[in-house]
């Protein structure tokens, strides 16, 4: 994310490319900061959305960050790519 903000500014996009970039980076992050320490505290790694449903909100948290994660990265390559 660090490394993104240092270079949103010199991307020749519009305003809403750009914030879609930062709006899926930051959906992503919350949703790793939600389900990887709620992982390790009651023990699911969030793998599978099996019983129990902490083990759900884990695997749930796991997706919608990896999904926001890898939509950001396409979004940013398509910036990148408009901007040569």
């Amino acid at each position: 994310m660090f490394a993104v903000a240092a270079l949103l500014s010199s991307f020749a996009v519009p305003q809403l490319i750009k914030l879609s970039i930062v709006v899926t980076l930051i959906v992503s992050s919350y949703a790793f900061c939600v389900a990887l320490p709620l992982g390790a505290t009651v023990g699911h790694r969030g793998l599978s959305s099996e019983r129990p449903m902490v083990a759900k909100v884990v695997y749930l948290g796991n997706v919608v960050g990896a999904v926001a994660s890898l939509a950001a990265g396409f979004i940013l390559v398509y910036a990148s790519f408009v901007s040569l």
